[in-house]
């Protein structure tokens, strides 16, 4: 059984103690047949504080809503993920690296070691959640990606009500729209794809069966 770590004292109380007294983890929800427990949200939310750069002891109610909504998206995309290609290890390597430069702790895996045992999470957890992250992120930019369009006219509207005038009242030379028309299309996209994201995952959430099992995630 996968152990259950302490992140704050209110913790306890999710906790059950079976018959001969041993700790036992707690179911939190079921999505589509997916169990949840405690030391899954407990888990997501020690990665998602590192990921972030935040303290343990600073990780509250906000956190931990945040940490339970992912949760229940991922079960619910993992159903739509058939015949899809693993994260490599190249690419979680790479993420790894992106989260210990952000700690400044590139080449001292000593510290990164103790900061990740602060943390609760060996570096095979570690691993295990950035693979999950990573396979999910590129799911979604396959799903999406492929319905976005940005015309030529969203570019050239763009540039002229925002860009443009946003340039110049800072004294800068927005540059022509010719110029700027790749980082315009990228920039309008990527709004797009977070919009037909948010869309695709509601109708998905709609469809699914969601049975939450405690009142601290509603």
């Amino acid at each position: 059984m996968k152990s259950v770590r302490s992140l704050i004292p209110w913790t306890l109380v999710l906790l059950l103690v079976a018959a001969q007294g041993e700790v036992v983890d707690r179911t939190i929800a079921v999505v589509n047949r997916h169990v949840v427990t405690w030391s899954d949200l407990d888990t997501q939310m020690r990665f998602e504080a590192l990921e972030n750069g935040r303290a343990l002891q600073d990780v509250g109610n906000a956190e931990r809503y945040a940490a339970f909504d992912r949760l229940v998206q991922y079960c619910i995309l993992r159903d739509q993920m058939q015949n899809t290609t693993s994260a490599s290890s190249a690419e979680v390597d790479a993420r790894v690296a992106e989260l210990r430069a952000g700690w400044k702790m590139e080449r001292d895996s000593v510290k990164w070691e103790a900061t990740l045992a602060r943390y609760g999470l060996s570096s095979a957890d570690l691993r295990e959640l950035v693979t999950n992250q990573i396979e999910i992120m590129s799911f979604m930019e396959f799903r999406v990606r492929p319905l976005v369009r940005v015309s030529r006219k969203e570019v050239e509207d763009y540039y002229s009500t925002t860009l443009a005038p946003q340039a110049m009242a800072i004294g800068q030379d927005p540059g022509s729209v010719e110029q700027m028309t790749p980082k315009i299309r990228e920039l309008l996209a990527e709004q797009k794809i977070n919009r037909e994201m948010e869309r695709w995952l509601g109708t998905l959430r709609a469809q699914s069966s969601i049975q939450i099992l405690w009142d601290g995630v509603r």
